[in-house]
C-alpha cells in the first residue's frame, strides 16, 4: 500500500469513527507526541489534546452525531505530514474539511480537523450537477 493510500485509508477511518459513534477508535487516530487542534463548525478553535477528545467525546457519546459522508478527497503529501482536503455531507449541510495527518510511530495520525460550511448551491448548480452524473 502506498503512503497516499494509508493516509486515505487513515483519513477514511476518522470518518467510519464519526460516523459509528466509536468514541476509542477516534481517540486512537489523534497524534499523542504533536499538539493538535480541532475546529468544528461554529465552535470556537480547540488546541489542547485532552480538549480536543473532550469534543469528540461530547459529539460521539453525549450528543447526536450526525451521519456524515465524506467524498472528493485530495491527498496533498510532504514527506512526514499529509493534508486530505475533502467535502462533508451532513444531511442538507455542505461543508469542506482539512484533515491533517503526520506519520507518528509508523501510522498516519490526525493532528488537525478543520470544517467549515459550504456556500449553498444555486439550483442551476444543482440541476447541472445532477445532468452531469446522469450522462456519466
Amino acid at each position: 500500500m502506498s503512503e497516499k493510500q494509508r493516509v486515505l485509508a487513515a483519513n477514511e477511518a476518522f470518518y467510519n469513527a464519526f460516523r459509528n459513534a466509536d468514541f476509542e477508535a477516534m481517540e486512537a487516530l489523534w497524534a499523542r507526541n504533536r499538539k493538535v487542534s480541532v475546529y468544528h463548525p461554529n465552535w470556537p478553535g480547540i488546541g489542547d489534546r485532552d480538549a480536543v477528545m473532550e469534543s469528540w467525546y461530547r459529539i460521539l457519546v453525549s450528543g447526536d452525531p450526525p451521519q456524515i459522508k465524506a467524498h472528493a478527497p485530495t491527498v496533498i503529501m510532504t514527506g512526514r505530514t499529509a493534508l486530505v482536503i475533502c467535502q462533508e455531507d451532513l444531511a442538507s449541510t455542505q461543508l469542506i474539511a482539512t484533515n491533517v495527518f503526520v506519520l507518528e510511530d509508523g501510522e498516519w495520525r490526525m493532528t488537525n480537523h478543520q470544517a467549515s460550511r459550504l456556500p449553498a448551491r444555486s439550483s442551476q448548480e444543482n440541476r447541472s450537477d445532477k445532468a452531469k452524473r446522469r450522462s456519466e
